[in-house]
């Protein structure tokens, strides 16, 4: 199993994908999506990625990771809204009046609580004085807190981003599959040969070559076109490597391409058709 800091690595550009995303629905823009994109990577990093080390592959990555990004932004607008500061008439009366509405309507204590520790602020003023000025301070709601948003409204936002995610992977790799099929039967029998060979069944270039009795190094520059034909095909439609890569592994995608009757042969193409694996693939 990858540590945090090789998943975090690994998938920064799907990292950032995702918090454009979530920016973009809250209505996060500019200097302060930048912002708040800053802090999530922070998060994550954050004690020795222990965000990124809770996944449990239950759902896809892109998926746990839309929730996690979601949490924070609830978390900062929280903060953003819950940031104190006294009312005019606290600061009309003084400070020990700011201290006594602080103490009252930012920390949640109640009078008997609060009085004590402003005479040990100011000890001349008397219990019936400070009653007074309580008295005398607006009411005020109090300071909301991050453990005070509603958890089931919470997971309701969670469980319809998973359902939209899912019916958006399912969506995509059904188009993926259409697209990579059509291009496939645009290629000549050998070359659709030579990639159920690799991709469907997992053979060797080697083995490929002496199987349908061809030269084993031009294969490789055979192969890499045929890929690059894919990727082609892939990019017109709309489906850039970044979206390919997201689907591979998740649960809701069912990119077989038609290679073969085995479970990941859709994987090993898919992975095949990112612009950093091509040597790797062949």
């Amino acid at each position: 199993m990858d540590s945090g800091a090789d998943l975090f690595r690994a998938n920064l550009p799907l990292i950032d994908r995702v918090i454009g995303r979530v920016c973009a629905k809250g209505h996060l823009f500019g200097a302060d999506a930048e912002d708040f994109a800053s802090d999530v990577r922070l998060e994550l990093m954050a004690d020795d990625y222990a965000i990124l080390r809770s996944w449990e592959r239950r759902s896809s990555l892109p998926t746990f990771l839309t929730v996690v990004v979601q949490r924070l932004l609830i978390n900062a607008r929280v903060r953003q809204s819950g940031r104190w500061h006294p009312s005019n008439e606290a600061l009309r009366i003084g400070p020990a009046a700011v201290a006594l509405e602080r103490l009252l309507w930012r920390d949640g204590r109640s009078l008997a609580e609060a009085l004590p520790i402003v005479r040990s602020i100011n000890p001349s003023l008397s219990v019936k004085h400070l009653e007074a000025m309580a008295e005398r301070l607006p009411p005020r709601a109090p300071r909301p807190k991050a453990a005070e948003v509603d958890p089931d409204l919470l997971v309701g936002r969670e469980s319809a981003e998973a359902r939209t995610s899912e019916a958006e992977a399912r969506r995509v790799s059904e188009h993926a599959n259409d697209v990579v099929r059509r291009t496939m039967a645009s290629m000549s029998l050998e070359d659709r040969m030579i990639l159920r060979f690799r991709f469907g069944r997992g053979m060797t270039i080697a083995d490929i070559a002496r199987i349908m009795d061809l030269e084993q190094r031009p294969l490789y520059r055979r192969l890499e076109a045929s890929l690059r034909g894919l990727r082609t095909a892939l990019t017109a439609a709309g489906i850039d490597a970044g979206t390919v890569a997201d689907l591979i592994g998740s649960p809701f995608q069912s990119m077989n391409f038609d290679l073969a009757d085995e479970e990941n042969g859709g994987d090993r193409l898919s992975k095949s058709m990112r612009p950093d694996s091509v040597r790797g693939s062949v």
